[in-house]
């Protein structure tokens, strides 16, 4: 799939050891941006420019119009190609930018950071906000993490979103958005509150992240979190059974295992009502594919009389709700009447442990050893700066 719009930045990758402190000289600041779906297939929007903006053809980085003032008017397809109050015949993509500092895109109300670009498929258009990745963190972060917690856990969340966010981009360079605001929760610039600890976080570690070398090459990968691995956690291809350049292997959590008998949970559903939210006539049996090391569910079968239904874990818990089962370190028994599930933890048991890195933090460990604890083998990157001197 061609991309919509070439306006992204190159990035500046410079190997930083995970384990060793490095003095480092400023560059110029080059940050990645990441193309956000707000929008798709729609018939219309409303989209209003707060301020000056310019209107290019991402196609040839033309102009195709500026102003001085604001604009407010629904976007909509049409024969000719994109209308917004003026009709931009034979564009079927545009690209809109803020013009300055104090200028701003707002679509269906909510104000977005950086620039909108509105392409058009047949008689629908799609919507994607072209952001900054930092601005995008402040934004998917804050409402993850309302409370504060250590600073030392919140940086090492931080690099691992961000490490996350530059692999959607490496992986998806070529389609029109690398991801979609609903599925990772892009809010805009309307919930970052400038001083909070997600915003200091993100300022602190700017620029920062991990990176995994493979076949000579450096690669960003998905780097999740998870709230109590119970002890132990699973490689993520384990779990989402796809690859995403993640490391391989999970790691023990102590801190996590001490804390595994208070983390135990139980469920308990009735077979019909699970049968109904499942789309089922009955529920003659539930078993768990799981993860051979952390012994950690990805997968369910579920048998019914005449028919057998696979289902990946996620979408089971979904489905069940996440404030009934907790994790997926888990079991299941049937009774007459009943399904009962028994766990331990909270999460889905990939990646950073936040409970294991709390104890860390208190214990004097920062960022980068709690990061080298739960992605082994991977190295920090900062993507804005050269190294000079590595200190030993």
């Amino acid at each position: 799939m061609r991309k919509a719009f070439s306006f992204l930045i190159l990035m500046c990758l410079t190997s930083i050891s995970i384990f060793a402190v490095e003095t480092i000289s400023t560059q110029a600041n080059r940050p990645e941006n990441i193309q956000v779906l707000l929008a798709k297939n729609v018939d219309e929007a409303l989209l209003e420019a707060k301020g000056s903006y310019v209107v290019f053809d991402p196609k040839d980085g033309s102009r195709i119009t500026s102003s001085l003032t604001g604009k407010r008017f629904m976007v909509k397809a049409v024969a000719s190609g994109i209308k917004w109050g003026e009709t931009y015949p034979g564009n079927h993509q545009i690209y809109i930018v803020p013009k300055a500092k104090n200028s701003s895109l707002l679509v269906n109300g909510i104000e977005y950071d950086g620039a909108i670009a509105i392409f058009k498929i047949k008689n629908k258009i799609n919507i994607v906000s072209d952001v900054d990745i930092e601005d995008y963190l402040k934004s998917s972060l804050t409402p993850q993490f309302p409370y504060p917690m250590e600073s030392e856990v919140m940086a090492a969340i931080t690099i691992a979103a961000r490490t996350t966010a530059y692999s959607h981009v490496k992986r998806n360079k070529d389609a029109f958005w690398h991801v979609s605001a609903q599925d990772i929760g892009y809010h805009g610039r309307a919930i970052i509150q400038p001083d909070s600890h997600v915003t200091n976080a993100v300022d602190r570690t700017r620029h920062l992240i991990l990176v995994l070398s493979k076949s000579g090459e450096n690669r960003p990968f998905a780097a999740t979190w998870t709230e109590n691995s119970a002890g132990q956690t699973a490689a993520f291809h384990t779990i989402f059974r796809k690859d995403w350049w993640a490391p391989k292997v999970g790691v023990e959590a102590p801190h996590a295992a001490l804390n595994r008998e208070e983390s135990k949970w139980t469920y308990k559903i009735n077979r019909k009502e699970l049968a109904s939210l499942l789309h089922l006539s009955t529920i003659s049996s539930v078993e768990l594919y799981t993860d051979t090391t952390s012994k950690k569910a990805y997968a369910l079968k579920i048998k019914t009389p005449t028919d057998t239904k696979d289902m990946d874990f996620e979408t089971f818990q979904r489905i069940v709700g996440k404030e009934n089962i907790l994790s997926n370190d888990i079991k299941a028994i049937l009774s007459n009447n009943d399904v009962i599930f028994t766990g331990f933890g909270k999460g889905l048991g990939v990646g950073l442990c936040i409970l294991s890195a709390n104890q860390m933090a208190h214990n004097g460990d920062n960022a980068a050893k709690i990061l080298a604890k739960f992605f082994p083998d991977t190295f920090l990157l900062n993507l804005s700066t050269r190294l000079d001197t590595k200190v030993k």
